[in-house]
C-alpha cells in the first residue's frame, strides 16, 4: 500500500468531484481506486459521495484514521 499525503489526497479528492459533476464517471471511477490503494481508510469513499466535507476536511479525516487490530 502506498500512502498518500494530505496534498496528494485533496487534489485527488477535487478530481474526484469534477469528474463526477461531469459526468465523466469511468475516469472518476479509476481515480477513486487509485485513492483508495493510497489511504487505510476503508471509508474514503462514503466521505466523497456521501457528505458535504471539503476535500480538505476529507483529507484530515483519512489521515487520522486508525485501525482497530484485534
Amino acid at each position: 500500500m502506498v500512502l498518500l499525503s494530505k496534498v496528494e489526497i485533496v487534489d485527488m479528492v477535487e478530481r474526484i468531484k469534477i469528474l463526477n459533476h461531469l459526468g465523466k464517471i469511468k475516469e472518476s471511477d479509476k481515480l477513486l481506486e487509485l485513492l483508495e490503494k493510497g489511504v487505510i481508510d476503508p471509508y474514503v469513499s462514503d466521505y466523497i459521495y456521501y457528505s458535504d466535507m471539503t476535500a480538505e476536511e476529507i483529507a484530515d479525516k483519512v489521515l487520522s484514521y486508525k485501525p482497530i487490530y484485534l
